[in-house]
């Protein structure tokens, strides 16, 4: 039974020799399907009423800490070594621990979503919610490598993706709205994950959040890390607040200038004679 779960979540379950690696058709269809499904997501709730929107993004919610809490218990399996033709049992992975931005998101959006108290704090959450996990998708690391459907593709990329989800629709069903005038909040935030992911690289000795090591490839010292990264993020979601605000800008001159056409197209008095 035990080898067969190591077999079950290996990242060659099926042994094929196909693998997703960044930027290849899997890795693509990955990212199509994801941001893809959010949009359709978002045209349909739109019709729908507040209770059902509410659900949806409750759904996600849960989907979010199921998939995060239950990893857990399989990582002796997923990231097993196999060594004189037998696999060999690993210990906890570092990388799942809460002090990434994505993974601490999570309990995060939880309390966002759950608890009343935390809702004025749903504008920036949302922000980093659709900036973080996006940043991921389109350039993962620890999600590639094995094939498409095992499990650690598979789980990286749903975790990633229902988190993106959530963020998105919340902005997309009105639960918030993004103000440039409280973008602030979301630098706050990033301020504080990032304290907060600094202290577990200092008490852990891991490199959670890029802290210790320049993901950048510039060889830049660790120092100015702390600095660049949350930087680097607040520019992103600067980028989705301008976008959000054309999408808007543009949907409200659609919708200003729709009652002119058709009151140009309604029949006169004389045409009806």
């Amino acid at each position: 039974m035990r080898d067969l779960f190591f077999k079950l979540f290996s990242d060659e379950p099926t042994g094929c020799g196909v693998s997703i690696e960044s930027f290849n058709v899997w890795h693509i269809l990955y990212v199509i399907f994801i941001i893809g499904g959010a949009i359709w997501a978002a045209f349909w709730l739109r019709k729908k009423d507040e209770t059902l929107q509410t659900k949806a993004l409750r759904f996600l919610a849960y989907a979010l800490v199921i998939s995060y809490v239950s990893d857990f218990f399989v990582h002796d399996f997923v990231y097993a070594d196999f060594e004189n033709g037998q696999y060999v049992g690993n210990e906890l992975n570092m990388d799942k621990l809460p002090f990434h931005i994505c993974t601490v998101l999570c309990p995060i959006i939880a309390f966002t979503q759950f608890n009343k108290k935390f809702a004025k704090f749903l504008e920036p959450v949302a922000a980093l919610a659709i900036v973080a996990p996006m940043m991921y998708i389109t350039y993962p690391s620890t999600g590639v490598g094995g094939e498409p459907w095992c499990y650690r593709t598979v789980q990286t990329m749903f975790f990633h993706g229902v988190e993106f989800s959530w963020g998105f629709l919340t902005v997309a069903t009105g639960k918030t709205q993004l103000k440039w005038c409280n973008i602030w909040k979301a630098a706050v935030f990033l301020g504080v994950i990032t304290v907060w992911a600094k202290l577990g690289c200092t008490l852990l000795e891991y490199n959670w959040f890029f802290l210790r090591y320049d993901p950048f490839g510039l060889d830049l010292p660790e120092w100015s890390l702390i600095f660049l990264i949350p930087v680097a993020i607040f520019a992103m979601v600067s980028i989705i607040y301008a976008i959000n605000y054309g999408v808007k800008h543009i949907l409200e001159k659609r919708k200003a200038f729709t009652p002119i056409l058709l009151a140009e197209a309604a029949p006169t008095d004389a045409e009806e004679k």
